[in-house]
């Protein structure tokens, strides 16, 4: 009878460890295996437990926005070269990081990318020309220009003078003109420059070259150095508070109407001298260097006469000067008179006339 019970006794406990065990496996199969939640986007989203970093950007198809890589001036070089990243509570992380409750994962688009720059230095022969140029003189030194790795544009020019150099100045005189070619006015100064034997440097306008082309094309049969004066002249605002890309076309139709000519312009003067290191920089894309003045009489001034620009001009005029007149704007027909005297004020003093240096 004992031995009975204990039989019992054990069919008993291996019945009630099989349904346990069957009770477990049933429970198994239709359980959900656990799950780590994670913060997408501002939004709770669930993934398998062990989930890693790389796994759940590719089952969330997290696809940041890409930007573009520009070039030194601000255009477009590479449309979606500059790729975006997905941040790990706000950091990257390893792919291989295995995510836990609550982390916060985010698609960050990035912003537009301008390409690196590498400085180009370059000795002058003959010393460093400063850009902007005020005078003819040079001192020694470098020339450091910034350019684009990628573009090889050119973002800026400066200068480096040698610590302890003299300038040296040339006994010599620049005379330069402005706002031309202009009828009547323009065909008259170069057959009087022409005839006293002076290169002047004329800036011209690219609409009058465009209205004028023959003019221009008698300036360079006549010896003298042709820039660029940009297209428009435009002075409200002054040139150098225009709009970046504005600037850029004005220098840039500008040295077009020249090219169009077989000019290639390698000297820039901004309308009315206004001048700033984002117009340097502009014109120095271009392959141009700013000219200004040292001595400017205003023989633009209505009503002045012949012999007082010639006075302004000779009361201020230097070994080194660059002088600034004007060919174009109006009636210039002072400006014509005052040259012979001009001419020879300059030559009595020992002084060379000549065009600015295109290099």
């Amino acid at each position: 009878m004992r031995r009975t019970s204990i039989v019992l006794c054990l069919i008993a406990l291996a019945t009630a460890a099989a349904a346990a065990v069957y009770l477990a496996r049933r429970h198994g199969r239709h359980s959900a295996p656990p799950e780590t939640r994670l913060v997408v986007s501002g939004r709770t989203v669930s993934v398998p437990a062990g989930t890693t970093f790389g796994q759940a950007v590719r089952r969330l198809r997290l696809r940041p926005a890409s930007a573009d890589l520009l070039d030194v001036r601000g255009r477009v070089l590479r449309r979606g070269a500059v790729h975006g990243s997905v941040l790990l509570d706000g950091a990257p992380a390893p792919a291989t990081t295995v995510l836990r409750d609550g982390d916060r994962l985010a698609a960050v688009a990035p912003r537009d990318r301008r390409e690196p720059v590498r400085t180009v230095r370059t000795a002058p022969p003959g010393g460093v020309l400063d850009d902007p140029q005020f005078t003819l003189a040079r001192s020694p030194g470098t020339m450091l220009t910034t350019v684009g790795v990628v573009s090889h544009e050119v973002a800026g020019v400066s200068y480096r003078h040698r610590r302890g150099g003299a300038a040296s100045v040339p006994r010599a005189v620049a005379l330069t003109f402005d706002d031309g070619p202009w009828p009547g006015s323009t065909a008259s100064i170069v057959h009087v420059l022409h005839r006293l034997h002076v290169h002047a440097t004329f800036f011209v306008v690219g609409y009058l070259v465009d209205e004028h082309p023959q003019l221009v094309r008698a300036e360079v049969r006549a010896g003298m150095t042709i820039g660029n004066h940009t297209y428009n002249h435009p002075e409200v605002p002054p040139f150098d508070e225009l709009p970046a890309p504005l600037r850029e076309v004005e220098i840039g139709l500008g040295a077009e109407r020249l090219e169009r000519l077989g000019v290639e312009p390698r000297l820039f003067r901004p309308p009315g001298g206004a001048v700033s290191s984002e117009v340097v920089a502009a014109a120095a894309a271009r392959g141009e260097r700013v000219v200004l003045w040292s001595v400017d009489p205003r023989d633009w001034q209505p009503g002045v006469s012949s012999k007082e620009i010639v006075r302004r001009v000779l009361g201020a005029v230097r070994p080194g000067a660059i002088v600034v007149l004007h060919d174009g704007g109006g009636d210039r027909s002072a400006t014509l008179r005052a040259l012979p005297a001009i001419v020879r004020g300059i030559r009595r003093r020992g002084l060379r006339l000549v065009a600015v240096p295109a290099r």
